[in-house]
């Protein structure tokens, strides 16, 4: 099923909203350090929040946050982990057989610049498969197709950006929900707080604190219009802790709290939000 040459790549029925068989957030590492998996007749779609490697027909792949991986049915798998290892997980069901008109899609992709979008229709698709499973199958197509467009596009290739940006933005990604500082954060990207925060401002126009803030932000602003979840809820998964904090965060990006924007959506589920008056994303700084 592979084909064999610098990348391991696999050919992709998209041509249907997949069938969910199991979506989650999964969590390993912690009683042992490698895990063999096969399934039979689903395809498993990951998210990356850590680093480790994927062993996949004879190769390893090394395994970082803001990475997704693509493993067919009846392919064996081996994870080797370092530690505590966190990663969204979607197995699926394909209903065509993939035929030369599908198209590639290799076993492990980095995201690059559309990781925000990635991110957010994997999380949405988790957060709606309960009570909205349509919207969740839909998301997942989304995902999958934009994927796709990226290898036939290949336009992160140039992005330009220093390798250290490109893994301090993926933990940005990967962790919206948890404490961060710019001092740990340069850390774990082999910098200084100084050198990182200069390459921020050279290459995308903003401060790191700025970025991580505009982030949580945006996803925020994406739950609470995508799903059902209460202002109380969203709030702790952006990063807050305390709802006083997080409302006056929010109403000094959109211009008015996230209960006004939850209570519109709650009225109006078929009305779209309008947009931010904001850049968000830090693609634009990109010419994307």
């Amino acid at each position: 099923m592979p084909d064999r040459n610098s990348t391991i790549t696999w050919r992709v029925p998209l041509t249907q909203p997949p069938v969910i068989a199991d979506l989650g957030i999964g969590l390993h590492g912690v009683d042992r350090q490698v895990d063999d998996w096969c399934l039979p007749d689903l395809w498993s779609l990951h998210l990356y929040g850590y680093t480790g490697e994927l062993e996949v027909c004879g190769t390893v792949i090394p395994i970082a946050p803001g990475r997704v991986s693509l493993v067919p049915p009846g392919v064996a798998t081996r994870y080797r982990y370092q530690g505590e290892s966190r990663h969204l997980f979607a197995h699926v069901r394909l209903s065509a057989q993939a035929g030369e008109d599908c198209p590639k899609l290799p076993a492990m992709m980095d995201c690059g610049a559309d990781l925000p979008r990635i991110r957010d229709r994997f999380q949405t698709a988790l957060e709606a498969r309960s009570r909205l499973p349509q919207l969740a199958r839909a998301e997942l197509w989304s995902m999958l197709s934009l994927l796709s467009a990226r290898q036939s596009s290949r336009y992160d290739d140039a992005s330009g950006l220093h390798p250290s940006v490109r893994a301090a933005l993926s933990h940005i990604e990967a962790h919206l929900s948890e404490p961060m500082s710019v001092a740990s954060l340069a850390r774990g990207v082999g910098l200084s707080h100084n050198h990182l925060t200069r390459l921020f401002r050279a290459q995308l126009g903003t401060t790191v604190v700025a970025h991580i803030r505009n982030r949580r932000m945006h996803r925020a602003h994406h739950l609470l219009t995508r799903t059902a979840l209460s202002v109380k809820s969203v709030a702790p998964m952006v990063g807050f802790t305390d709802l006083q904090t997080f409302n006056k965060a929010f109403r000094k990006v959109y211009g008015v709290g996230p209960r006004s924007i939850r209570d519109r959506v709650a009225n109006h589920p078929f009305e779209e939000d309008a947009a931010p008056a904001v850049a968000l994303d830090w693609s634009y700084s990109q010419g994307r």
